[in-house]
């Protein structure tokens, strides 16, 4: 699962705390049903998703596939995120995902408070992005 494998990706020896059978779950039962979500695809292969909560202005999950990184698939989905809720939204990150935080840096996304996620009991950052 392209989620699990990126999440995991983020540094070597970082394990989230619920079994990728949890995530599927979470997939099915939240996510796919009750969120707008693009995919990003290349020769029928996926190699990104970024899923979204338009009625809060929430980008719940933006994803690439770890070998595919740094080759603009984040961007397509940002700019989907961005297209899809342009009065603005937030996501979280975790703290010590630099490679992420660097990534919303770039595109304009401003960083904000921390807090502690509930699930995985890591510290997140909140980024926003405001249309100019």
């Amino acid at each position: 699962m392209l989620w699990w494998k990126s999440w995991h990706s983020i540094r070597q020896g970082l394990r989230h705390p619920q079994p990728l059978a949890d995530w599927r779950t979470r997939w099915a039962n939240e996510i796919a049903t009750r969120q707008a979500v693009v995919v990003a695809e290349d020769d029928g292969v996926v190699v990104g998703f970024a899923a979204a909560d338009l009625s809060i202005g929430v980008l719940s999950q933006i994803f690439v596939a770890p070998e595919r990184t740094r080759a603009g698939i984040g961007g397509h989905l940002l700019a989907w995120a961005q297209r899809s809720m342009p009065g603005g939204f937030r996501l979280w990150t975790l703290e010590d995902n630099r490679g992420s935080r660097d990534f919303y840096e770039r595109h304009g996304l401003t960083s904000g408070d921390r807090q502690i996620n509930p699930v995985n009991g890591m510290t997140t950052i909140e980024y926003r992005w405001t249309p100019a």
